[in-house]
């Protein structure tokens, strides 16, 4: 493997990506497979240096028979032009990104993503002084909204009574804090995760409504079934009998989180079943109701 890192390391540096095929070149990220070593990629982004740098050893924590994710074997430093981005070897997965799944499929998502949580969670104690908790970013994003409307909502659930029960939760296992659907391939039956980041320490339930909110309830099929009895379903595939007034409030962690950090002035947002942020505002405006009702 050392060898095989130079040379495509080496090669890029002498060549740039003629020695490449690209796979991936949008939004400042940059993906390229060595014709001659396929089964790595390297992948040129934003991403924080330091963020690659952790997320590789907490990946490498991960016994080997995981082998449905994507480490990291190298990252660096790579300036360009001016521009200081970072640089990652990382392995190749099967399987292709479907934007619509098959209920089988969602099945097998949820039940994957838990046992990759479950990984996470076995090492989460080595970590707990490197990662940021949910209860700093949480509190980070609420303060943050600058959006009138998204700060009324934000403000509603910090006032809930069981804001409290899900902030002061343990915050003990490392949850991956984006899991969109460009992020999980599906290989017939097997789950590949790739671009495990960012990650967090959050309550042990953070996990699947994250999934729950950043990816299955973006189908349009399921987007189209919005309802409290289908997130339930999730729950109970991964294996919540029943959930919680806390476990309600953590489903609005990502849909807050992106909506505050691209400024979403919601108020004014079309209605548009093909955008993320016209999803993510419904997603929250539902969360927001069922509190409500309780």
């Amino acid at each position: 493997m050392m060898h095989i890192k130079d040379e495509i390391i080496n090669d890029f540096m002498t060549n740039g990506s003629d020695a490449f095929k690209i796979i991936y070149d949008k939004n400042g990220t940059l993906v390229l497979e060595h014709e001659k070593h396929p089964d790595y990629l390297l992948k040129i982004s934003d991403k924080d240096y330091k963020s690659s740098h952790l997320q590789s050893d907490i990946l490498s924590s991960i016994a080997d028979e995981h082998n449905n994710i994507s480490r990291i074997h190298h990252t660096q430093e790579y300036s360009k032009d001016g521009s200081v981005k970072t640089l990652e070897l990382l392995d190749k997965l099967n399987g292709i990104a479907k934007s619509e799944y098959s209920p089988s499929e969602i099945e097998n998502i949820i039940k994957s993503t838990k046992k990759l949580h479950g990984s996470l969670k076995e090492i989460s104690e080595k970590y707990i002084t490197s990662l940021p908790p949910l209860s700093v970013i949480f509190t980070g994003i609420i303060n943050s909204t600058t959006s009138t409307a998204l700060k009324a909502i934000a403000d509603k659930i910090k006032n809930d009574k069981g804001f409290g029960e899900f902030l002061n939760a343990p915050d003990r296992c490392i949850t991956i804090a984006d899991m969109v659907y460009e992020n999980i391939l599906i290989d017939n039956e097997t789950i590949n995760f790739i671009d495990l980041d960012p990650l967090i320490l959050g309550p042990e339930n953070l996990q699947i409504a994250i999934l729950i909110t950043s990816n299955l309830l973006m189908e349009n099929s399921q987007f189209d079934n919005l309802s409290i009895a289908l997130i339930e379903h999730y729950y109970n595939v991964w294996g919540i009998a029943k959930i919680s007034r806390a476990d309600i409030i953590a489903l609005s962690v990502f849909p807050l989180l992106i909506l505050s950090m691209r400024q979403v002035d919601i108020d004014n947002l079309p209605k548009n079943s093909d955008s993320m942020y016209y999803k993510l505002k419904t997603i929250l405006l539902f969360i927001a109701d069922e509190l409500k009702k309780n």
